[in-house]
């Protein structure tokens, strides 16, 4: 009896930690001033939460831990880092930021390992879910009354204030939105009735507020992640994918004229493109170590000091993609590992969904999530999404809760694939363009399951992967556990 109200307390302590973590972080991550030390939520409640979890995590043991979390390419995309810390000077801020980078690695792990149990799982989803809904409340308020929206304003004609929620800046706001979507689409799928309608009146509540922030480069990831998983799912969804986009353009006062001017010359998207010069060549510069982590800004001015051509009217600015930063700061190795450590995070949910044997309520949860997941990274090549803490921070915990729903499932065959170029039944099964769609999907799937990349990330993984088992570092973090059961309770 002792044994299991202490796991009931251990079990209790983590959800609390990651209840707090959500909640902290989505409504406050600006930093602020306690003397002379300048301190975020994410700072503060990353360690907590790492900290309430541990005890539950290290009753579970290190056999329960998921190895791809801390595989290859992320070992090379620290030890990267650190490299570049030394080699530029050992600069603290670099050493913290590295250290940063660490803490969402071990955070995701012990998600993966707390959220095994459906209870815990369900809570931090509704939590996410929840945080989005409320911003998306206050954002509403901003958008009726455009005074009350803190920092950035209209952009022209059309569109009086873009929507910031309790962000302080419309990008960073949509990058959670993103991935806030695809909770509310997991849930949505595998709740109750009441939760169902919950989570759909909030999703479209959100998915409105996300038109209003007018990010395009968000609007972009979200489609995508819609796209990608609709295909894996059933490409019948498309068509209703792209009946919300035609509608929103046209619906929502502002949003065809933000797309229309993607096509200026002198717009927001040749500025980017300024960037990713600026960028390209920090990288030709120093391909090996960079600058040093976290120190873009330094890299950016050594360029537009010594190249006039490349200046653009500003002496800050970040690189608007985040593998492209991370190359300027650490090196060219460093930022290709970290963007196949972010691929493969974002794709495990579609990796999930598509064994054999998988249950309903986990494919349509991996599938969600996977929507938010994939979104963000593609809107990574317009933004520094992953050098935005307190939206980043996000996709550090769903790629957790990912983690601990692919528990059991990692070494399981793919499902056959099925035969998509034949037209389903029905009037709208038999039209031409469900069958259209259906032949690419067909083309799409088969193209993909002979790629060298699905060998790599689809096909079944051996069970364990030694070294992590046999780490002493990770035996002394994450115990060896004191119970040898696992799996989504």
């Amino acid at each position: 009896m002792r044994l299991r109200l202490t796991d009931m307390h251990a079990r209790s302590l983590a959800g609390l930690g990651l209840f707090l973590l959500v909640f902290g972080v989505a409504v406050d991550g600006q930093s602020h001033k306690l003397g002379p030390v300048s301190l975020d939520t994410v700072i503060v409640l990353v360690p907590l939460a790492i900290l309430m979890c541990l005890p539950y995590v290290r009753r579970k043991g290190v056999s329960t831990l998921p190895p791809y979390l801390l595989g290859p390419a992320a070992l090379v995309f620290l030890a990267c880092a650190l490299i570049s810390v030394v080699a530029n000077g050992s600069h603290f801020s670099s050493l913290l930021t590295v250290v940063r980078y660490a803490a969402y690695f071990i955070l995701s792990m012990e998600i993966a390992v707390v959220t095994q149990d459906a209870a815990v799982r369900r809570l931090v989803l509704w939590a996410i879910g929840a945080a989005g809904g409320l911003t998306a409340i206050l954002a509403l308020s901003q958008y009726a009354v455009p005074s009350l929206t803190p920092g950035m304003h209209g952009i022209g004609k059309g569109i009086t204030t873009r929507v910031v929620g309790t962000f302080y800046n419309s990008n960073f706001y949509a990058e959670f939105l993103i991935l806030v979507v695809g909770v509310l689409i997991a849930l949505a799928f595998t709740e109750g009735r009441f939760g169902r309608i919950t989570a759909i009146v909030t999703g479209l509540s959100v998915g409105l507020v996300l038109l209003l922030t007018y990010t395009r480069g968000s609007w972009i990831g979200l489609a995508v992640g819609l796209a990608v998983v609709a295909m894996v799912l059933d490409p019948r969804y498309l068509a209703l994918i792209v009946s919300l986009a035609v509608a929103s353009a046209f619906l929502v006062p502002g949003v065809l004229l933000r797309v229309s001017a993607a096509a200026d010359n002198g717009g927001s998207t040749a500025f980017r493109f300024g960037l990713w010069q600026v960028a390209g060549e920090a990288m030709r510069r120093r391909p090996l170590f960079g600058v040093g982590a976290g120190d873009f800004l330094g890299a950016y001015r050594g360029v537009v000091m010594t190249r006039p051509d490349l200046y653009s009217g500003y002496l800050g600015f970040g690189a608007h993609n985040s593998y492209f930063e991370l190359g300027a700061e650490i090196g060219v190795l460093g930022a290709l590992a970290f963007l196949v450590v972010t691929f493969v995070y974002a794709t495990r949910g579609l990796y999930v969904a598509t064994r054999e044997g998988v249950d309903t309520y986990t494919k349509y949860v991996s599938l969600g999530l996977s929507v938010g997941l994939v979104g963000f990274v593609v809107n990574t090549f317009a933004s520094n999404t992953f050098q935005h803490p307190q939206s980043g921070l996000f996709f550090w915990i769903l790629s957790g809760v990912v983690a601990g729903l692919g528990t059991g499932l990692w070494q399981k065959e793919p499902r056959p694939q099925v035969a998509w170029a034949t037209s389903g039944a029905g009037l709208a099964g038999g039209s031409a363009a469900v069958g259209w769609a259906l032949r690419v999907r067909g083309w799409i799937a088969s193209s993909w399951r002979s790629s060298w990349t699905f060998a790599q990330t689809a096909e079944p993984r051996p069970a364990r992967d030694g070294w992590f088992d046999s780490s002493l570092a990770m035996r002394l973090l994450f115990g060896r556990g004191a119970d040898k059961t696992s799996g989504s309770s």
